[in-house]
């Protein structure tokens, strides 16, 4: 079983995957289901600052079908 087997389980399921990333600039990603492994694509982004990028992420793991990947 590949690690991107439960990610495609998940979202067929309808739930959200986001990640934190900081390169180039601080965003958040979402992994999408494309191709047998699926990917991390830009989710929202031009945050001022790390601790904006987190407090929109503290914002968005309030809704129950929203997991926040930890890497």
């Amino acid at each position: 079983m590949r690690p991107t087997d439960n990610n495609h389980k998940l979202v067929e399921a309808g739930f959200t995957i986001l990640r934190r990333d900081d390169y180039p600039s601080p965003r958040i990603k979402v992994w999408t289901p494309s191709g047998l492994d699926g990917s991390w694509k830009t989710y929202e982004k031009d945050f001022a600052s790390k601790a904006a990028r987190d407090r929109r992420i503290d914002e968005l793991k309030q809704d129950p079908k929203i997991i926040i990947d930890w890497l």
